[in-house]
């Protein structure tokens, strides 16, 4: 029997998460230059795996949460047979994923990375992202910049992050976050984000998501890809392509399996 709690928090992360599209462009981009098959990690309820389906590419879209995979079956029963086709929803583990490939493509998009604390397991889920590439494949990714000084000054206080309206149902979100307590020496964050939702009939509910991730450094991060035998064909501070530098907010990475 399907676990109720588990849709319901897939439903909502799919709600919560709709206005967040600014990655998109790159990671179709790049499964068009590639093609597939792509392997999508961390892949949540399918925000990224079903456009690159619905662009034509195969797809295996895996996640640690039954949930979030049977979101995307349900997902996968209203998109066009062809689509739905080329669709492969799998429940696993990112630090090493089942499907074995090789495979174009294989991509951990929205900080999926970082919900790995532990060096040993970064390094077990890139080297088994290598692995896995096909000749000429690329690991893409994207990871927050951090800013250090800003998340130990802001420690505790609560900051708006955006307002979302859907026209459709009525609802509004109103997005903040917080940082809870930072250890420097692992660098791991924790933080919380708060959903408020008003509905069309004005009732309102509140969600809480805690989360618990690391924050990598860029020297660092080059030293955990040549690690797990990758070097980066590009490197990027946000999805227009600018450089990595001071102010940045992302660390976006093109890799391929080094010589």
């Amino acid at each position: 029997m399907a676990d109720p709690d588990a849709a319901g928090a897939a439903t909502r992360f799919l709600a919560e998460h709709a206005h967040y599209t600014e990655d998109l462009g790159l990671w179709r981009a790049l499964g068009q230059a590639l093609g597939g098959p792509v392997l999508d990690l961390g892949c949540a309820a399918g925000r990224v795996s079903i456009p690159l389906a619905e662009d034509g590419l195969e797809v295996w879209a895996l996640d640690s949460s039954p949930g979030m995979v049977a979101e995307v079956e349900r997902r996968r029963a209203g998109l066009a047979p062809a689509a739905a086709a080329r669709l492969h929803p799998v429940v696993g583990d990112i630090r090493d994923p089942a499907p074995a490939g090789p495979f174009a493509l294989v991509l951990l998009a929205m900080n999926t990375l970082q919900v790995l604390l532990a060096p040993e397991d970064q390094l077990r889920c890139l080297s088994a992202c290598r692995a896995r590439l096909a000749p000429g494949g690329e690991v893409a990714f994207d990871v927050a910049m951090p800013d250090l000084g800003e998340i130990m000054g802001t420690l505790g206080i609560v900051r708006a992050t955006g307002i979302h309206h859907d026209p459709a149902t009525g609802v509004t979100l109103f997005h903040s976050a917080c940082y809870d307590a930072f250890d420097p020496v692992t660098q791991t964050l924790d933080f919380h984000l708060t959903i408020d939702e008003r509905r069309a009939d004005g009732t309102l509910a509140r969600h809480l998501r805690p989360h618990r991730v690391h924050l990598f450094l860029p020297a660092e991060l080059e030293h955990l890809l040549a690690r797990a035998g990758l070097e980066t064909v590009e490197r990027f501070g946000g999805f227009d392509g600018a450089p990595v530098e001071a102010g940045s907010e992302r660390q976006v990475h093109r890799c391929r399996a080094a010589a």
